[in-house]
């Protein structure tokens, strides 16, 4: 086999390992191995290789599963008002979300709605662009219909499956399994299960030698099993509009533009030393060239205007929200005071400008102990909190704090 034939045959995966980027290879039918680990910062592709995949860490992208009550055609177009409710910001262009749909019920459909964050891409150099980018999680083998933790730079990321799909997938606050992890697990599914998203599950599996787990187990009622994490395997792609980050979009123009300019630049080279008669031809070149520039311009303008509308929109309902905010983050932030732990959330309300929290404490102590906190938790100082009067049974105390931004 000629050593151009074996090029056009390598893979290679940028994938975000425990603590630091790893860079994966494969040839022809064999699988990947690991070839490299950068010691800080992201990784690099080698140009040797001809296919390239960047794998998104799970910082670099919303997954959100999600009941929407419309026909498939328009799926799309209500996931983008479903983020917008959420306050959810993603960059606005065509490829920075993938909707699919995983179930459907009574004329709703479960979405997965897979939107990017507007991060920069974690991509060390440029000049060697990925063929396209899937999240870090569809690049692992998940076990089907269960939750998954593992480590990903240095921080723990969960995914959890509804039969073998993807439904959820995000990085948790702590870097190792404790109690503020285990919690923050538990609100994660409470708050799923609220949205009939996660039905069943068969266990919790760990990629991971960190934390304890038999306190997960205990916490959760799961099983719990710990396992080696996976080698990497890449599914093939049967769309070319799947997910790709705006600068690395801009970056491909870029170097598209600078092909084309450096061979107009030779062929001009070349008429004009060659022979005076073939100018006649490069101008019509150039000129077809030209309109199909223009062309594609007068086919951009629109969309162009449609994200600076979108910009617009946003900054201009910046003093009134966070757009930064969302009901995942404010769950995790209110469950921040320590008094959290010796304490049940029953329900909770949320919009951008209030909270409302209804728990059940054990006795009436933890409740007062956790309004006094949830007041003084810094990350929470944007809300006035109004506590309720505490209902005690015979079962504990129930409570109520309401929080409203100005």
């Amino acid at each position: 086999m000629s050593e151009r034939k074996q090029n056009k045959q390598v893979q290679e995966l940028l994938l975000p390992g425990d603590h630091s980027w790893q860079r994966w290879r494969a040839t022809g039918t064999g699988g990947f191995q690991l070839v490299e680990t950068t010691d800080f910062g992201p990784g690099r592709f080698h140009k040797d290789a001809a296919q390239h995949t960047l794998a998104l860490p799970s910082t670099s992208a919303w997954v959100l599963p999600a009941w929407i009550k419309t026909d498939a055609a328009h799926l799309r177009d209500a996931a983008n008002l479903h983020l917008e409710r959420l306050s959810v910001k993603t960059p606005g262009h065509e490829r920075s979300m993938v909707v699919d749909a995983i179930a459907e019920k009574d004329g709703s459909h479960l979405a997965r709605i897979i939107a990017l964050k507007d991060v920069p891409t974690p991509l060390a150099d440029l000049s060697i662009l990925p063929r396209d980018c899937r999240l870090s999680a569809a690049c692992l083998p998940l076990p089907s219909s269960s939750l998954v933790i593992w480590k990903e730079l240095g921080r723990l990321v969960l995914a959890i499956t509804q039969g073998p799909r993807l439904v959820y997938f995000s990085p948790l606050s702590s870097s190792t399994i404790d109690a503020g992890a285990v919690s923050e697990v538990n609100h994660i599914c409470l708050q799923l299960s609220f949205q009939r998203v996660v039905t069943e599950v068969s266990g919790i599996t760990l990629w991971t030698d960190d934390g304890d787990s038999a306190l997960l187990q205990r916490s959760t009622g799961m099983t719990v099993q710990r396992e080696d994490k996976p080698i990497p395997r890449l599914a093939v792609i049967t769309s070319q509009n799947g997910l790709m980050p705006l600068d690395l979009l801009e970056a491909r123009d870029q170097q598209g533009s600078s092909a084309k300019r450096r061979l107009v630049g030779l062929s001009a080279g070349f008429v004009l030393a060659a022979c005076v008669a073939l100018f006649a031809v490069l101008i019509g070149l150039v000129s077809r060239e030209r309109d199909a520039l223009l062309d594609q311009v007068a086919a951009l303008s629109p969309r162009a205007s449609k994200v600076e509308g979108q910009k617009a929109a946003w900054e201009e309902a910046g003093p009134a929200i966070d757009a930064a905010a969302s009901p995942m983050e404010t769950l995790m932030r209110i469950m921040e005071p320590a008094a959290s732990s010796q304490f049940t959330i029953t329900e909770m309300e949320w919009s951008p400008k209030n909270v409302v929290i209804r728990g059940r404490a054990p006795e009436i102590a933890p409740a007062l102990q956790y309004v006094q906190e949830i007041k003084d938790s810094a990350s929470l100082l944007a809300y006035s909190w109004e506590p309720g009067t505490p209902e005690i049974g015979e079962n504990g105390a129930a409570f109520e704090v309401k929080g409203e931004r100005p």
